[in-house]
């Protein structure tokens, strides 16, 4: 049964990274309902998107896709999840360092009493009641909450979803639209993906890395598809003006040497479509690049590898 329920993690993720399916609701919303003040970083993903962009139609062209949607649709039959249909997005935050302090929240609609049903076959699981809400525990490390019926919580801390249920009752304060996190909700809502991290320093730790980082406070970054063109955009706040334009010269440096070490015409376009741009403190990076033209620069050097759920051992025995 660890298996099973472990599987249902897993499956959820998955899915939603390769297979969900454009829905007649409205594009999923960054979860910043749930997100604590005090959590370092945040992404999120919105398939409800990404599955109506020209990008996924290609991608999804790949050989094997249509081998691993067979694979999909007998693990929507078995969590009785439609992931054409009913996984929406899925937003990843962390209020620490490590893996364990992530929480993991995934929106769509779920058959929650057989989903449910299937942890409670589980005899060593247990259930723990935190005000209107069960949190679920298993597997030890592994706790999970229906926050409501449309949106799952996961994590390795018991902790961390107390936090994320304390944020959506009303309890504690959730980030702040000042921040970095808050501010790249706001500017990006129409992004594929979107991420940011309000502490660089202390994410990284005590342990030894590049000097460079240790001068940058925080960073943004969004990625959506525009008509035909895909767009990067990457915001930094560094520790002075000084650090941003060093940050700014280390950028233009990695991005001559790509142009020397990429011998075809058209991965040397995309380097050359990055431009670079400081504004006092802050360094800002966009590129942009004919999605037909990235898509085929990737098939030819190699870059689009066939997924295989084998990989994911959890799946493994299905």
């Amino acid at each position: 049964m660890k298996k099973t329920i472990n599987s249902i993690v897993v499956f959820l993720a998955l899915g939603f990274c390769l297979f969900a399916g454009p829905s007649a609701v409205g594009a999923s919303p960054l979860q910043m309902s749930l997100v604590p003040a005090d959590a370092l970083w945040v992404i999120h993903f919105d398939m409800e998107r990404f599955t109506s962009t020209a990008m996924f139609k290609m991608l999804m062209d790949e050989e094997g896709a249509a081998k691993l949607q067979h694979r999909a649709d007998n693990l929507s039959q078995k969590f009785h999840i439609d992931l054409q249909k009913d996984i929406k997005g899925i937003t990843l935050y962390g209020r620490g360092k490590g893996e364990e302090d992530a929480v993991v929240a995934v929106s769509g609609t779920f058959d929650k009493a057989y989903l449910l049903g299937l942890l409670k076959m589980d005899a060593d699981h247990k259930e723990l009641t935190y005000g209107k809400h069960t949190i679920y525990v298993w597997d030890g490390d592994h706790a999970g909450v229906f926050a409501t019926d449309n949106l799952i919580l996961l994590s390795e801390k018991q902790a961390n979803l107390q936090s994320a249920l304390d944020v959506l009752d009303g309890k504690t304060k959730a980030i702040s639209g000042s921040s970095m996190i808050g501010r790249i909700a706001k500017e990006s809502p129409n992004s594929v993906v979107a991420a940011a991290a309000s502490d660089i320093s202390g994410m990284l730790g005590a342990r030894q890395k590049p000097v460079i980082l240790s001068k940058m406070k925080t960073a943004g970054m969004a990625f959506a598809e525009v008509g035909d063109v895909a767009s990067l955009k990457i915001n930094i706040a560094a520790e002075s003006k000084e650090v941003a334009k060093e940050l700014e010269q280390a950028i233009r440096g990695l991005i001559a040497m790509a142009n020397l070490q990429l011998p075809d015409a058209d991965a040397q376009l995309l380097t050359q479509s990055i431009n670079v741009a400081v504004d006092g403190e802050n360094v800002r990076i966009d590129a942009s690049y004919p999605i037909r033209k990235m898509i085929e620069l990737l098939k030819k050097r190699g870059a689009l590898p066939h997924l295989s759920l084998d990989k994911f051992s959890p799946l493994s025995y299905y």
